[in-house]
């Protein structure tokens, strides 16, 4: 098969013509590098300035492996997915949509797995499961086995595949069906517990468009907790909750939970629970203009994060990487394929910079009843008047607000023939508001954005991977352009980022595009997940005429090597600081268990530092009798871990 899809590329190439592909070998030939930018954020927000004076990272070294070949071209409608498992010893899981013929009879969930030991990629070939299923989601089960939740055509089913390091093809056994009153579907499954044996799904009603909540205690055979409707999650919070817009964030914690949600009718929020689901809290990150209601279709329309990427950072703040696209309407009546969009980041901590309004969202998004209203310089949570307007995207020419500095991470702007940056001047005539320069993807022209936390770096260090697209990558016959990926590095909590690196310029893929993306970061390797595609648009909705151009592809790269300067990682003193904290929760004091000796500081929620010690190597035991009841983050040199005082 890969020798198929090899041979489809170069088919590609010679379609194209000659001056393309001279022009991909001149760029090829160019072994430019990107600098950090370790220079003040407002020095980063200056568009022009950055565009001109860095270049784009062109590479041929990438570490590529073509993987699953899939008929399938339809992997997630408008969020990120349950897909990605990082394990203790090295290993990563991704989960994808698998067919081999374009009926999808023989749909079903297909694993890749990346074995940082070996740097060695295996794949199944075919789908785990005994049966047709659809948009499978994977998590850890027990020490060594993964749970697969997928629907069927009447039914939500839950399987098993006993071992990680053996997954054949229809390896998965079925553990059970779940309750079908609703109709649940698209659903996404995460554990818990000591030893991860704790199975919670979630799945979106068909019937009714309404999220419920599933619990097992005993490997799936029977449910304590089914067709819930979590708190923040009613009618009064949003409505129409329809697939893909909620997956669970990997979490370490025994008893941890993270339940992430963008719906475009709902506050965007983080569910989440420290002890096994029995009770939950949420942490807002976007403030919806007005949660299940109708709007007039044809005079307002409002922007909303899509495909939002989560991860806990230094302290416990909430970090998100998102692609903002717009919508309009009453619930369920928006446009699926919004035709805007950029990849922004934004943290609980981050100060607010940008303007209080703007009039292209025509009086809807700024609302003065947000619970962190945007203040210079403070903390806020995100709203539709400013989603693009403050945070690392932003797209001036759609609008008629004047943006004195608007800030970027996602896209700087189009690359020229020699794969440099042009600056906004330049790249005035490329309108990539105008669909008909791609296929129906679910998404804008910067989109589906994946978050990482670099280990051992405490959450101080991030990397974020999208796909984009630019006026002068080749296009298909069809004349649409093709969605590359990109990467950029923080290493200060996403409050500077590193020029963006194009990671997909290599001659075989500059005829491919890359989209449904996933990511992990192990050691200092940075893994990515993705499908290749040699023809824009999506088949299964008949905008692609070739069915058989898919394959799901594995790369690799030394962080080092893509971000030269960044100061990737910590000091080898700070990294090795390990610790353990007990009981847990805790009920007056609590016990550090240290290697070395170190300065123990605890934060509450907001990342507000409640107290600070000194540690010594071995057992500590701290007295936290003055702390109120609730979730706490205890640090030692750059790890940090999560306690629940009672």
């Amino acid at each position: 098969m890969k020798k198929l899809f090899t041979l489809a590329l170069v088919l590609l190439v010679t379609v194209a013509g000659y001056s393309q592909v001279k022009s991909a070998l001149n760029r090829d030939a160019m072994r430019k590098v990107a600098t950090m930018q370790k220079v003040g954020r407002m020095d980063v927000m200056n568009p022009n300035a950055n565009a001109q004076s860095h270049s784009n990272m062109v590479r041929l070294d990438v570490n590529r492996e073509e993987l699953d070949y899939t008929t399938y071209d339809w992997q997630s409608n408008d969020a990120q997915r349950t897909w990605t498992i990082v394990w203790p010893d090295g290993k990563v899981n991704f989960a994808y949509t698998i067919a081999t013929d374009d009926s999808y009879g023989d749909r079903g969930t297909g694993i890749a797995t990346y074995d940082a030991n070996t740097n060695e990629w295996s794949y199944c070939g075919a789908r785990v499961e005994k049966e047709r299923t659809g948009f499978g989601s994977i998590a850890r089960y027990k020490e060594n086995s993964i749970i697969v939740a997928a629907h069927t055509a009447s039914e939500m089913g839950l399987y098993l595949i006993e071992s990680k390091d053996n997954i054949t093809p229809n390896c998965a056994t079925t553990l059970a069906k779940v309750d079908n009153t609703n109709e649940p579907a698209w659903p996404a499954v995460m554990t818990s517990g000591a030893q991860r044996e704790i199975i919670h799904m979630v799945a979106c009603g068909s019937s009714d468009n309404t999220l419920y909540y599933f619990r097992s205690k005993d490997g799936g055979q029977t449910y304590d907790m089914q067709n819930v409707i979590l708190p923040f999650l009613t009618s009064e919070y949003g409505g129409d909750w329809n697939s893909n817009c909620y997956y669970w964030m990997e979490t370490t914690e025994d008893n941890c939970l993270a339940l992430v949600i963008n719906n475009a009718w709902s506050d965007g929020m983080v569910l989440y629970s420290y002890d096994d689901g029995e009770t939950w809290e949420r942490k807002v990150y976007y403030h919806h203009p007005g949660p299940n209601t109708t709007f007039p279709t044809e005079s307002v329309a409002f922007m909303y994060p899509r495909w939002v990427s989560a991860q806990w950072g230094v302290g416990g703040e909430l970090c998100i990487a998102y692609e903002w696209n717009g919508t309009n309407g009453a619930p369920g009546s928006g446009s699926y394929y919004p035709g805007l969009g950029g990849v922004a980041f934004w943290s609980e901590t981050l100060p607010y910079l940008g303007p209080e309004g703007n009039s292209y969202y025509q009086g809807v998004g700024y609302d003065p009843t947000n619970p962190m209203p945007p203040t210079p310089g403070q903390p806020f949570i995100i709203d539709s008047a400013y989603i693009d307007g403050d945070l690392y995207a932003a797209w001036p020419r759609w609008s008629d607000q004047s943006w004195d500095n608007p800030a970027y991470m996602g896209y700087l702007s189009p690359l020229d023939d020699e794969g440099n940056w042009q600056s906004w001047e330049e790249a005035e005539t490329f309108n990539i508001e105008d669909f008909t320069l791609h296929g129906s993807y679910n998404g804008g022209c910067v989109c589906m954005p994946v978050l990482c936390t670099v280990p051992g770096t405490g959450g101080w260090d991030l990397v974020a991977v999208w796909s984009f697209m630019d006026e002068n990558t080749p296009t298909d016959e069809a004349g649409n352009y093709f969605f590359k990926l990109m990467a950029a590095y923080s290493g200060d909590r996403g409050r500077t980022w590193s020029t963006p690196v194009h990671i997909t310029n290599d001659f075989m893929m500059t005829y491919t595009e890359h989209v449904y993306n996933q990511a992990a970061v192990v050691g200092n390797t940075l893994i990515v997940a993705s499908q290749t595609d040699g023809q824009t648009g999506t088949f299964v909705q008949g905008d692609d005429s070739d069915a058989f151009d898919n394959c799901y592809s594995g790369f690799t790269y030394d962080l080092n090597d893509l971000f030269p300067g960044a100061g990737v990682g910590v000091p080898e003193m700070e990294s090795n600081t390990q610790f353990t904290v007990y009981p847990n929760p805790a009920v007056g004091q609590i016990n550090v268990t240290l290697n070395k000796n170190a300065e123990v500081t605890i934060h509450n929620i907001m990342g507000q530092t409640v107290m600070t010690m000194e540690g010594r190597i071995g057992v500590n035991t701290f007295d936290i009798s003055s702390l109120n009841s609730g979730i706490y983050f205890l640090s030692a040199g750059n790890d940090t871990q999560k306690f629940v005082v009672k």
